[in-house]
């Protein structure tokens, strides 16, 4: 019946106690007609509780429960999440194999291609990201769009990938799904089929797909099944198992792998879940928008990981991109940004209409300069916002330079792993000092002519001594393409040519050489080639495959930027400035190469020496942060 084993035999006791159990529990589980189901809608939906569903949108969605008679408006209750929201919940026990998981789960944004790339053809380009989800109207429904083969391959993949990740399935055999799942009504709107209701869990994916591996059930046969089937599945299944467990209860041998096969079944055929049944901002809130409404898709965005009980199977790159999409969610409810700015904002779908609507051309340089520009405004109202949703606060190029990265990089999804990974990395530290307090705009640049005309105006800027906002919008729109195309990486710890990526951006853009290397490498980026190098004329170099590496550029392009000839000559108050960087830097490098050669290694510093030496460590730290202040 099983090839699970179990560690130990069972005592004959405990066995027929738990058949005897197992027996009880099926006696309590039943698929109920659906007149019960749409009764309970009613009973809901008629309660003045902050229900905005529907009678046909609630019936759907109770469509999971295990006993809807049970269902009660008196059950709701008001969970606070981020952002001054609410979400209006319902505590019930669901069907598992009726729930489908989160299509657009935030642990495998990174992993996925996005058709803002035009790289990315859908069909041919695998892990496409579908569209994000939006919600109109009153009823808290999450709206899918996509054609049937996509949404069944974004589904099964994911699933895959949290399973990979995260899974639960040993876990759940033994003792079911433990935390409560959150779980909401959905609609796939399929560009190729008739639009398909459904239940998804927003948060509990990991436990979700692990209960359907469990029941031997794939992700693209529940969205391609009918409610109607599905509940024949469910009946059938549930005879299969009472077969099962009557035969076990009957048979006077004892069939252990039989009975851990019938517990791991029925463990995972039930959960927990709270049904989101309505959402609003929290009344008690100060300070809310008074003329918007939050939208339901961004209130979800902002309870993602609100019950997660594995918070670090999301990797940084992950939480990055997260922060970002929860930032400019949070900027489309305070009514900051249109929906079309959103949509381009957030990369998941071909943007080259929306960047028409917007007055943008539709090269991908663009977007990153409007993102750059976006994330890092000016604007007092956007700014505040943008402090909440990013949980910081103050403005600065650091906190803002991975989210905002990570979402111009969708846009050179379609390039190598290698590429994004290292581009990642250097995202952290990529926004220069002052992308932030000097005012610049982002035109459209839709043709050679006008890169023409923005790299002339920045020359200008920087042989008049005065570098502005033409080089910040050169900065904006190379920065991305420098990172994804392999052209500037980490600092590799080189000592002459060392410093992190804003640091070399902010080199690069005030002076002649380095305002061509960024332009350069923009053209590139239009025309599919890799990265271009420049020489001090400020002509191409010959194109050497050999060493047009990741790691070479990087080290090439440091040279070039770091070193005096292609740099400003450093004022007076410079000099000892980079004095001081340099040796904090070199003294550091020395600490760990010295406590690397110490044997044992790693030992405690307990000289006086080491004592004196932290101590003026400690005040210089102290003094210095006396005068480190961060833009409000």
């Amino acid at each position: 019946m099983s090839d699970i084993e179990s560690s130990y035999e069972l005592p004959e006791d405990e066995y027929r106690s738990r058949v005897g159990v197992l027996v009880d529990r099926l006696k309590d589980l039943q698929v109920r007609d659906l007149r019960a189901v749409r009764a309970a809608a009613e009973r809901i939906v008629d309660h003045a509780n902050g229900i905005t569903h529907t009678v046909e949108s609630a019936t759907q969605l109770l469509t999971v429960t295990v006993d809807p008679r049970g269902v009660r408006a008196s059950q709701i209750r008001s969970q606070r999440v981020r952002g001054g929201r609410i979400l209006r919940l319902l505590r019930a026990t669901v069907w598992t194999p009726l729930l489908l998981v989160d299509a657009t789960n935030g642990r495998f944004v990174v992993g996925q291609a996005y058709l803002s790339d035009p790289q990315v053809t859908p069909g041919t380009t695998s892990k496409v990201a579908l569209a994000a989800p939006d919600s109109s109207g009153s009823v808290p429904s999450l709206i899918y769009r996509g054609t049937r083969q996509a949404v069944a391959t974004a589904l099964d993949e994911n699933a895959d990938y949290v399973r990979q990740e995260n899974s639960w399935e040993a876990d759940i055999r033994v003792n079911g799904i433990l935390m409560p799942l959150l779980a909401g009504h959905v609609e796939y709107r399929f560009t190729d089929a008739p639009p398909r209701p459904a239940v998804g869990v927003v948060d509990g994916t990991s436990r979700t797909a692990s209960a359907h591996k469990i029941l031997g059930l794939a992700e693209s046969e529940i969205v391609a099944a009918t409610p109607e089937s599905q509940r024949k599945w469910l009946t059938r299944r549930l005879k299969e198992l009472t077969h099962d467990v009557e035969a076990l209860s009957s048979t006077a041998e004892a069939d252990q792998a039989g009975l851990l096969a019938a517990e791991g079944v029925m463990n995972a055929l039930t959960a927990e879940a709270d049904l989101i049944v309505g959402w609003g901002w929290d009344e008690h809130m100060a300070g809310r928008p008074s003329s918007a409404e939050p939208t339901y898709a961004s209130t979800l965005n902002l309870a993602l990981g609100a019950q997660n009980i594995e918070p670090k199977s999301f990797s940084e790159e992950a939480q990055g991109t997260l922060l970002a999409e929860r930032s400019v969610n949070t900027l489309a409810d305070y009514g900051l940004i249109s929906s079309a700015e959103l949509v381009y904002a957030l990369g998941r779908e071909d943007v080259a209409e929306v960047a028409r609507k917007l007055g943008f051309s539709r090269h991908r340089d663009e977007r990153c300069a409007w993102l750059i520009r976006l994330m890092t405004t000016s604007d007092t109202r956007l700014r505040k916002v943008l402090n909440e949703a990013l949980n910081t606060k103050a403005f600065s190029a650091k906190n803002r330079s991975r989210p905002t990265i990570e979402l111009a990089l969708r846009s050179f999804s379609g390039h190598d792993h290698q590429y994004l990974a290292r581009a990642r990395n250097a995202a952290v530290n990529a926004l220069w000092t002052d992308v932030g307090s000097v005012p610049w705009t982002v035109g459209s640049r839709p043709d050679d002519a006008a890169l023409d005309e923005l790299e002339s105006k920045a020359l200008n800027e920087v042989r008049d001594g005065r570098p502005g906002p033409h080089c910040q919008e050169v900065a904006a729109r190379g920065v991305v393409p420098l990172l994804a195309l392999g052209g500037l990486g980490v600092d590799r710890g080189s000592a002459r040519f060392r410093g992190q990526p804003a640091v070399v951006i902010g080199k690069m853009m005030k002076n002649e050489w380095g305002i061509r290397q960024l332009m350069a490498t923009v053209r590139a980026s239009r025309e599919g080639r890799p990265f271009p190098r420049l020489g001090p004329d400020g002509r191409e170099l010959p194109e050497s495959t050999q060493r047009n590496t990741p790691s070479y550029n990087n080290d090439w392009l440091r040279e070039q930027v770091l070193s005096e000839d292609v740099t400003t000559p450093v004022t007076e108050a410079e000099e000892p400035e980079q004095v001081l960087f340099q040796s904090l830097q070199s003294a550091w490098d020395a600490l760990e190469r010295y406590r690397e050669l110490k044997d044992p290694a790693y030992d405690s510093l307990t000289d006086d020496k080491w004592r004196e030496a932290a101590k003026t460590a400690g005040r210089l730290s102290k003094t210095i942060d006396k005068y480190v202040r961060e833009e409000d």
